[in-house]
């Protein structure tokens, strides 16, 4: 009994279809792998220009920050110094609009001495002319008593 088995052996071309295959594969996962590669370091290329663009944004911001900070003292001095000066002003103001209320007072008292004054000085004048007319009258009766008595001497004269 000698019963021959035939065994087949692993043929070559078996062997190579599984190999090219699997070479395929490994071809195709490496590209595959390559490109993913090339994706993460655009990627990561990207991000870095980010990076560098957040980090130039951040140290513009501060530059920013720092020349607003500068602006506003220089308002809040400058509108502190206005304040000061707006104060003194009102100040001023206020009194200049107090002596001009006291001479506007003193105009007014002497506005009423002046109409007193020449209410006197009216009185006066009337009593001056009442005089005047006194004198005049005395001078005519003087006149006349002078005459009278010139005209007793040349009577008594003759």
């Amino acid at each position: 009994m000698d019963k021959t088995v035939k065994l087949r052996a692993f043929s070559e071309p078996a062997k190579s279809a599984a190999t090219k295959g699997e070479i395929k594969e490994d071809k195709d996962q490496s590209l595959e792998l390559a490109a993913k590669e090339a994706q993460l370091a655009e990627e990561k290329s990207k991000s870095l220009e980010n990076l560098k663009a957040i980090a130039q944004f951040r140290e513009n911001l501060k530059q920013e920050q720092a020349k607003v900070a500068e602006l506003e003292a220089k308002v809040k001095g400058s509108s502190a110094s206005e304040a000061n000066e707006l104060a003194k002003k009102s100040a001023q103001l206020e009194e200049e609009k107090k002596r001009s209320l006291e001479q506007l007072k003193m105009i007014e008292q002497l506005r009423e001495s002046l109409k007193q004054e020449q209410a006197r000085l009216e009185a006066k004048t009337k009593e001056l002319a009442g005089l005047e007319a006194k004198v005049k009258d005395l001078n005519n009766v003087l006149g006349k008593i002078s005459s009278i008595a010139e005209a007793g001497k040349m009577v008594g004269n003759t």
